[in-house]
């Protein structure tokens, strides 16, 4: 039988996969890589494989589920940076574009469009 600890391990595992989704449908769906760090996302990979091999020698089938769903997210997310790496949507674009223009702003260059 299940106790608490274990439901409270589940449902943050729960929470993981909803954290993951919106960023791997992102990419998967308007091919956009914009933000995202293959240095960070590969540190996070190698520290998620040497958690699993934690999990898995000390027996938590909690921490063990959880560090599998980690490292096929990042290695998921990994391939399709790599895939896309550079492309941008357009919403980002946009975003970025915003950025530079109020920079622009602020350091003192003329504003257009008045």
């Amino acid at each position: 039988m299940i106790n608490l600890p274990e439901i409270l391990g589940f449902a943050g595992i729960g929470v993981v996969v909803i954290a993951y989704a919106p960023q791997i449908i992102h990419l998967r769906k308007e091919h956009c890589s914009a933000g995202i760090s293959l240095k960070a996302y590969s540190l996070w990979c190698v520290s998620s494989a040497l958690f699993l091999i934690h999990a898995v020698m000390i027996r938590d089938i909690v921490f063990s589920v959880v560090q599998l769903i980690n490292l096929v997210a990042i290695i998921d997310i990994t391939l399709l940076v790599k895939r896309y790496g550079g492309y941008v949507c357009l919403r980002h674009l946009q975003a970025q574009q915003g950025r530079t223009a109020t920079r622009r702003t602020f350091s003192g260059a003329r504003r257009y469009g008045g």
